[in-house]
């Protein structure tokens, strides 16, 4: 039986799994990583583990395929830019150091771009052959599914949907712009935007609250919560809008972290769309969440190696 490794590089831990072409996870484990931490010393780290869920696993391991925050160059595997939580990948092949240990093909992409081959492969995305990913998360990243392919743009960095923007004087973004969508619907920018919402209004709120909680808040009917949630809504919508209207996509699907939230989030987004999409483009275009989940980057990073090399 042949298989396959997807590794999912976050800022304080790689999460590896051994896939077979079904998409069942064979094997999984987690190791964490120290951020200050060489390079050569994460990949070792990563390589151990790998190996150990290889020699435990019956089979022939054909391909490895790698996602990771940042700008990947699609030829060479190299971290260009990006990953500021683990600064050391910066500058280094992603996959030369597999390719050398396990002398089979290896791929690396942006976590977000896996996640919307992840879902082509084994999600909801298998229905189409059009599509937008969001991953809503402490950041927002994007991927693009076009004509049944993974697109990925002239040098493979196509999808910074996070960096759209929506608003050229608004709040300054980590990239150096203002007003990214990034700004107004990750993970931070809720916390920040309820959090503001209730000093302006005299409410209080506990100082350890979580997204989590303030989608929980406005199911419940809690105003700055059901406000907030609002205002990231409309920002979604309205990038969804402009990818519809520029892309003629059949779906557009929401995941990440945020997407957690469900119809609390879905809900409003759907109603939004109609004000920002061009109805002949809008019409049976479908919007979900995200199936993989938690699985999302593990599954992604290994489904670019069904995607590349059509195992």
């Amino acid at each position: 039986m042949k298989y396959f490794a997807g590794v999912d590089l976050g800022g304080s831990s790689a999460k590896i799994g051994l896939v077979d072409p079904s998409g069942n996870i064979l094997k999984q484990d987690r190791v964490s990583i120290n951020a200050r931490s060489q390079f050569v010393n994460i990949m070792t780290l990563i390589s151990h583990l790998l190996e150990e869920l290889h020699n435990d696993t019956p089979g022939e391991l054909a391909a490895i395929g790698i996602g990771a925050p940042g700008f990947i160059e699609s030829q060479t595997g190299i971290l260009l830019a990006g990953a500021r939580n683990i600064p050391n990948l910066r500058g280094n092949s992603l996959t030369d150091f597999f390719k050398d240990k396990f002398n089979v093909p290896v791929f690396a992409d942006n976590d977000a771009t896996c996640a919307a081959a992840g879902e082509l492969e084994f999600g909801i995305g298998k229905k189409y052959k059009n599509f937008v990913l969001l991953t809503l998360g402490t950041g927002i990243g994007g991927g693009l599914v076009l004509n049944g392919k993974v697109f990925r743009g002239s040098r493979g960095f196509a999808g910074e949907i996070g960096h759209v923007c929506l608003d050229p004087g608004g709040v300054w973004c980590n990239c150096g712009s203002r007003g990214c969508f990034e700004q107004y619907a990750s993970a931070p920018a809720i916390l920040r935007n309820y959090k503001e919402k209730c000093k302006k209004r005299g409410s209080r709120f506990p100082e350890n609250i979580s997204t989590k909680d303030i989608f929980q808040l406005a199911g419940k009917g809690e105003k700055c919560a059901e406000a907030a949630v609002e205002e990231a809504a409309s920002a979604i919508a309205r990038v969804l809008g402009i990818c519809i209207n520029l892309l003629n996509l059949e779906a557009c699907i929401i995941g990440g972290g945020v997407s957690r939230a469900g119809d609390i989030l879905l809900k409003p987004v759907t109603d939004k769309i109609d004000d920002f999409a061009w109805s002949h483009l809008r019409k049976d275009v479908e919007i979900h969440i995200a199936q993989l989940q938690n699985n999302a980057g593990l599954l992604g990073a290994a489904a670019q190696v069904l995607e590349r090399l059509s195992i």
